[in-house]
């Protein structure tokens, strides 16, 4: 199975250490990473620190394209709250495109796709 990672999931111990042993494809798309990168600089991490992070779990980061950013327009404009989401639907579009599970903590962010699960959901808390 293939899965999407948004960048709130990793606020959970439990989950990351799942990912570490899972052997599913794990992806993070670039604006997640973005947004995880931001976090951890803030914090005085570094980016070494944060790629040898995603590292140990196999988690590869996704490049954010032209096709990804159609698809994330359209799909934006049937619920007309770009300005508000724009990160969550070149987060959501980077799942649908690698026909991928998204794993997230904000169900509700993403309810214009299908196939989005919680971490707790996905590891059967």
């Amino acid at each position: 199975m293939k899965l999407v990672l948004d960048t709130n999931v990793f606020n959970s111990k439990k989950f990351c250490k799942w990912l570490i042993n899972s052997s599913e494809e794990k992806y993070l798309p670039a604006f997640a990473y973005m947004e995880y990168l931001y976090h951890n600089l803030k914090k005085g991490n570094t980016e070494s620190m944060v790629d040898a992070f995603l590292e140990q779990m196999n988690i590869s980061v996704v490049p954010f394209g032209r096709d990804e950013a159609v698809e994330a327009a359209h799909r934006s404009i049937e619920n007309w709250d770009f300005s508000e989401n724009a990160r969550d639907y070149a987060i959501g579009v980077t799942a649908i495109k690698l026909n991928a599970k998204l794993v997230t903590n904000n169900i509700k962010h993403f309810k214009w796709m299908e196939g989005v699960t919680t971490p707790d959901e996905l590891i059967g808390k």
